[in-house]
């Protein structure tokens, strides 16, 4: 702000300006152009002479070397800083990984959130859909406040989903017989944990997710979902009850779906069905209902998210670090599936780098195909997955992901030339060459609602040196006793749970999307 508590105006200038990722690449490209800012909002796009003419005062940041995007969507994340693998926790087949999940030490959710959103505003993530877990059993409400608090630090919108179950199950199949297998003691403290919620706390939760929505109301940074982590944890009159509150209160949902081959299994024994259809009978459907993953997919779970709106988000290091496979990108974009680009808390390097999750993206969707010389996710496809996809995919109307008069002034300025360098043959369109070639190193700056939050190699808000020490005193610190005697009571399941899968009854195999290995 100007002394007088005014805004200042902004030019951002490029040689390139992405306006509108949905008209690529026939439209939604302008040259030699800037966006005058005014406030939190874009106020005009322009050419840049004549723009510099009428504004003179205004703050300039890029130049005619540099790209100018929307800011970046990371449609799902767990709003975590510090990586598993740095706390103990290596890559392993999911079913068995989510034991070790929880016993992640739960560490400062303010600091290892801000953690996490600072490196991913490094990348250009202006937005985040953040999928809630309780860290602590019983601490979702101050958690999910902390959490709020390192999103406004940060200067980032969040889609938050306020995540509850109120059944949880270790084990897919018949979990009697599970517990049943396990040695007495370890019997007896696995029983104790899986505790369903009672009516009492699930009122709770409706009334938290109520009132955080009042609240939020007023914020236009924030977007307040429901967030059901998994309709496997998740009775059938919960999943009711949810999608009838966020249709009365006209809010969104996020849920994890078709994470894995086995849960794909697990839903047609356990309900008859499959896991797209059992949720879409108990309300889940519309425009404003994304899934996590959707890796398992098939063409009939394709079609009716297509049909009924419903986003899903992909996220492929996750599926890949986790042994999940690769979801059929290629297939639901053919199909009219609105998909979006997460990092699910576990990029490809543990660094929330939004860009090298665009990359492998690209590379993986090139991978055959049933029909050979289809076309995969082309670069444009990807741009819009990591912009205009994510936002709607967030529940973030409001021109969120463009770049045109009265949109938010969301913006990344990357250095074109020198991503580019030493050359760039003319035929290549701008888009195709960021998509292929930036890196972290390449932004200059990222803006979210006007506030420069990133430029030059240094945050505008935050002092990233002294939250590192904060953080780092945190994790030495030794867990409680009773959070090493839950730890022990996980980590001790392992075998138990590996012997409880071998003999899993799968159902038939899905005819593949991709094929990897040929015969």
């Amino acid at each position: 702000m100007n002394e007088a508590g005014e805004f200042a105006r902004k030019l951002l200038r490029g040689r390139y300006v992405v306006t509108d990722p949905t008209g690529l690449p026939e439209s939604g490209l302008v040259e030699d152009a800037a966006l005058l800012v005014e406030g939190s909002r874009i106020a005009e796009i322009g050419e840049w002479r004549a723009l510099r003419r009428r504004f003179p005062d205004a703050e300039t940041f890029g130049s005619a070397h540099h790209l100018v995007l929307p800011g970046f969507v990371n449609a799902h994340h767990h709003g975590r800083g510090l990586s598993s693998v740095q706390l103990g926790v290596p890559d392993d087949v999911v079913e068995r990984w989510l034991l070790d999940y929880w016993r992640m030490p739960p560490l400062d959710v303010y600091l290892d959130t801000l953690y996490s959103n600072l490196r991913m505003l490094r990348s250009g993530v202006t937005t985040v859909i953040h999928s809630s877990y309780a860290r602590e059993w019983g601490g979702i409400e101050a958690e999910t406040r902390d959490a709020l608090r390192a999103y406004a630090d940060a200067g980032q919108r969040v889609a938050y989903a306020v995540g509850f179950d109120d059944r949880m199950q270790m084990v897919f199949g018949d979990e009697a017989a599970f517990l049943d297998s396990l040695p007495g003691d370890l019997a007896r403290r696995t029983r104790a944990l899986l505790k369903p919620a009672d009516e009492a706390e699930v009122d709770r939760y409706f009334s938290f997710v109520s009132a955080l929505a009042e609240q939020g109301s007023a914020n236009p940074a924030l977007r307040v979902l429901h967030g059901p982590s998994w309709h496997v944890w998740c009775s059938r009159p919960f999943l009711a009850r949810v999608a009838e509150d966020a249709r009365d209160r006209v809010l969104g949902v996020h849920t994890h779906v078709l994470e894995s081959p086995l849960e794909r299994d697990h839903a047609m024994h356990a309900y008859g069905t499959d896991c797209v259809s059992y949720l879409k009978e108990l309300g889940f459907h519309g425009r404003k209902v994304s899934f996590a993953h959707g890796t398992w997919f098939s063409e009939a779970d394709i079609a009716a998210c297509a049909e009924s709106g419903i986003s899903v988000s992909h996220n492929p290091s996750s599926n890949l670090r986790l042994r999940n496979g690769i979801a059929p990108v290629a297939g639901m974009l053919e199909g009219g599936v609105n998909v979006a680009l997460g990092m699910d808390s576990w990029g490809v390097s543990s660094d929330d780098d939004i860009l090298s999750e665009l990359r492998l993206a690209s590379l993986l969707h090139r991978l055959p195909s049933r029909r050979r010389f289809d076309a995969c996710p082309d670069p444009f496809d990807l741009l819009r997955m990591l912009t205009v996809n994510g936002a709607r995919a967030a529940t973030f109307g409001d021109g969120l992901g463009r770049l045109l008069p009265d949109s938010p002034a969301d913006a990344v300025i990357v250095d074109f030339d020198r991503m580019t360098g030493p050359f760039l043959d003319h035929a290549v369109h701008p888009v195709e060459a960021f998509v292929q070639l930036a890196r972290r190193e390449h932004i200059d700056s990222v803006i979210a609602a006007g506030e420069l939050l990133w430029h030059e190699g240094r945050f505008t808000k935050v002092d990233e040196e002294e939250l590192e020490r904060e953080l780092a005193a945190v994790a030495r610190a030794s867990p409680s006793e009773a959070f090493a005697a839950f730890s022990q009571t996980l980590r001790g399941l392992h075998p138990y749970l590996a012997r409880h899968y071998e003999d899993w009854p799968a159902v038939e195999t899905l005819d593949p999307f991709y094929v990897v290995n040929g015969r």
